[in-house]
């Protein structure tokens, strides 16, 4: 009986928002098409993104490189590290290029900084500035998640009392200048594709935010100040409908948590980007990627996502072409347009199944989080190594199941194509587009004047509470991204370090077994 649900009763539009933070979900609006472009230079990614802007997209996702993520210039990282993985920017002219042509106050924009957050606002703001339009239209976030990064990388470019500063200046700061943009990003990801079950990455997720909400609160703002500006990016798997009943759960569950802060009924709504998983994708027979992206998407949408980028099938292999990107982009439009889904609020409010297991996910995911909270909160436990060997065990029973193929990967440990053609990846010449980066950052520095940016530079080392507008300065002025971090970055503690939460992919064991029987068999001239 769902009677005595504390759910059952709700309603769209009003908390605790199970059936949605809308009163009409999707018929108002639906949800933003956030695709990620996975272009590493800020000219093929500006291409993309017109492309796509003009066939569907109706949001920027930017997801950037390493050397950008640590606030490293491209002409002073490691080669290989630049336009790996995502887009290298180190200059507001960079970004000025990637963003040619975009609409800056009518397109959504989000960013995954995490630690560069700070630096990343001062080029967006110093951006918006030059082209004399409102920071007040600028919709979207820029969002930190020093916490998600220490579980993905095991480890911290500065200590977290620092970082936590800056975050707080960065939401005091939008809060006064950029009301529609979020600050703080809370990133399943790291656990999700570390193998963590559904209710393990939900958990750790919403440990995190309140570890956040207490600094907030630490450093002056109250949680109306800071509820409003998280947003939750959460790996979506092919558990069709646990995945819906997951994304219930956490509004349930951050509505009852905000609520505990004293937050109204306004800041207990929560935001929520959703991702398919990259942790089921395969090498082989990749079009099934095709598949599992459209049962993912669609349990995001029933589920209420926000925003919502559905992965390319060849994302594994090389950059997605424009053919694969397409594809994705269609499966929004197909579930926007062709399902109708968008013509009723909340489809899955009301079956026994789904609120049953909505109300499961729930408790289960309040049990680990109350664990995290007993043993000191997120960042003590993230230390100590706790979620990174309960992670690491659900990880190791799902590779006994694939081993038996109890879990099925179509393709791969299960009705395998055998005569399959495989996708050659593209070929990246390192060095080139390193040297082309290069020249770009050595001409824009050759363009700014050398004793404003100092000044500029000297400034923001000595700010204080003050950086945001400082660092804004200095972009305005003609400082590069590795500039203005190196200076915010003063005085800064060493980060603390951890184990980090293995990453890795379901298939992977089949994949190499797999390839060492290609391998011989190429060598040999038959399989074993």
């Amino acid at each position: 009986d769902i009677a005595g649900l504390p759910q059952i009763d709700g309603l769209p539009g009003f908390a605790p928002y199970v059936r949605g933070a809308a009163p009409l979900g999707y018929v108002a609006a639906s949800w933003d098409v956030a695709q990620e472009i996975a272009c590493g230079t800020p000219a093929a990614f500006n291409a993309a993104l017109r492309a796509d802007l003009a066939r569907g997209q109706n949001a920027v996702n930017l997801v950037l490189d390493r050397p950008t993520l640590a606030g490293i210039d491209a002409d002073q990282a490691e080669a290989d590290d630049v336009g790996k993985g995502g887009l290298s920017i180190s200059s507001v002219e960079d970004l000025a290029q990637a963003l040619d042509g975009v609409d800056l106050e009518n397109t959504p924009l989000f960013i995954q900084a995490s630690t560069s957050a700070l630096t990343f606002t001062a080029l967006l703001a110093a951006l918006v500035k030059k082209q004399g339009k409102s920071l007040a239209k600028v919709r979207g976030a820029i969002g930190m998640d020093p916490l998600g990064q220490l579980a993905r990388d095991g480890r911290l470019p500065r200590d977290l009392d620092g970082i936590h500063d800056v975050m707080a200046q960065l939401t005091a700061w939008a809060k006064a200048n950029a009301p529609q943009l979020q600050t703080i990003t809370v990133q399943g990801s790291p656990y999700h594709n570390g193998g963590a079950s559904t209710t393990q990455e939900l958990a750790f997720a919403l440990a995190t935010a309140v570890e956040y909400l207490r600094a907030m609160q630490a450093r002056g703002l109250s949680v109306d100040d800071a509820a409003p500006r998280f947003r939750f990016a959460l790996s979506i798997g092919s558990n069709f409908f646990m995945e819906i009943a997951r994304l219930r759960a956490a509004r349930l569950l951050w509505a009852k948590i905000v609520q505990a802060f004293g937050g109204n009924a306004e800041s207990q709504k929560m935001r929520i980007h959703a991702r398919t998983s990259a942790w089921n994708q395969t090498v082989y027979d990749p079009h099934v990627n095709l598949l599992r992206g459209t049962t993912e998407a669609f349990s995001a949408v029933v589920g209420g996502c926000d925003s919502l980028h559905i992965s390319p099938f060849d994302e594994l292999v090389r950059v997605p072409d424009d053919f694969s990107r397409r594809v994705a982009r269609n499966t929004h439009t197909v579930l926007s347009e062709e399902t109708h889904i968008t013509h009723t609020v909340d489809p899955a409010g009301g079956s026994w199944y789904v609120e049953t297991l909505t109300d499961a996910v729930a408790r289960q995911t309040w049990a680990i989080f109350q664990e995290v909270e007993k043993q000191g909160g997120m960042t003590k436990t993230l230390l100590a190594g706790w979620p990174q060997s309960q992670i690491a065990d659900t990880a190791a029973k799902r590779a006994a199941n694939i081993a038996k193929r109890k879990d099925i990967f179509v393709g791969t440990n299960m009705y395998p194509n055998m005569k399959e053609t495989r996708i050659e990846p593209a070929s990246v010449d390192a060095w080139a587009v390193q040297t082309e980066r290069t020249a770009s950052i050595n001409q824009f520095r050759a363009t700014a004047n050398a004793d404003q940016k100092q000044a500029a530079l000297d400034a923001l080392a000595k700010a204080g509470a003050n950086s945001v507008d400082a660092a804004i300065q200095a972009a305005l002025t003609g400082a590069s991204l590795g500039e203005i971090a190196q200076a915010a970055r003063t005085g800064a503690k060493a980060g603390p370090t951890t184990n980090p939460v293995h990453a890795h992919r379901g298939a992977q064991a089949f994949e190499a077994l797999r390839q060492a029987a290609e391998t011989y068999g190429a060598r040999i001239g038959q399989r074993p």
